[in-house]
């Protein structure tokens, strides 16, 4: 190898490795600010911050296709009693869905507190939990929403209580807690949780759910 291209080599390699992080960093929110840990000494290692913007990230695409499927379902319904089917199977899985995400935070506070898991693992793992729960609040919004227009005795054949709805959508938008959802800002960024189209470039957007709550209590209100 003459010494051309042994030079050419080494600046290829010297490009990569600085091409690398900032590769991985652009995938990160630009409003994921680490928080620092209560032991001061852990800090979230690339990788686990990397991690959590991608699972937050496939969350959101999940959750955003599921309510985007739930609301054409709705809206292609050929009868009120059809719509009311809907809107209990729905809520069905969401309630179980929430339960499994309560659960799962449950168990991600006990590993930390047992040290079984890094702070910077939990807290990607609380980052996508987060997000999830965002996506059950969206879909408990619509369903109030759809409900509030249907006539009482349609939705008490199937089974389908609107304050059920609303209990639901209330137990999600609360993230688990503050001190949860503030761990999920401190990795995956401000717009944790929210609507993908209503979060800012920067990730510092505030919380979209107030408007879909309100939309979905105008609906509610004109069933009662």
């Amino acid at each position: 190898m003459n010494r051309r291209t042994s030079m050419a080599l080494t600046i290829a390699l010297f490009v990569v490795a600085v091409a690398v992080p900032f590769a991985a960093a652009s995938v990160v929110p630009n409003g994921a600010v680490q928080e620092e840990s209560d032991t001061e000494n852990e800090s979230v290692a690339p990788g686990e911050q990397l991690s959590a913007a991608v699972g937050v990230q496939d969350a959101d695409l999940e959750g955003d296709v599921s309510e985007r499927a739930f609301g054409l379902e709705l809206a292609n319904a050929e009868s009120d009693e059809a719509k009311a089917a809907i809107i209990a199977e729905r809520h069905g899985a969401d309630e179980s869905r929430l339960e499994d995400l309560e659960g799962r935070l449950e168990t991600l506070n006990e590993s930390r507190e047992a040290g079984e898991i890094s702070e910077g693992r939990y807290r990607a793992e609380v980052a996508k939990v987060v997000a999830e729960m965002g996506s059950v609040e969206r879909r408990a919004a619509i369903a109030a929403n759809a409900a509030g227009e249907l006539p009482t005795d349609v939705l008490s054949a199937q089974g389908v209580d609107v304050e059920e709805i609303r209990t639901l959508r209330e137990r999600a938008g609360e993230r688990g807690g503050p001190d949860t959802a503030a761990t999920a800002r401190s990795i995956a960024g401000e717009g944790v949780g929210q609507p993908m189209d209503d979060r800012s470039p920067d990730g510092g957007n505030e919380p979209a759910r107030d408007g879909g709550n309100e939309s979905a209590d105008t609906g509610s209100s004109q069933g009662r």
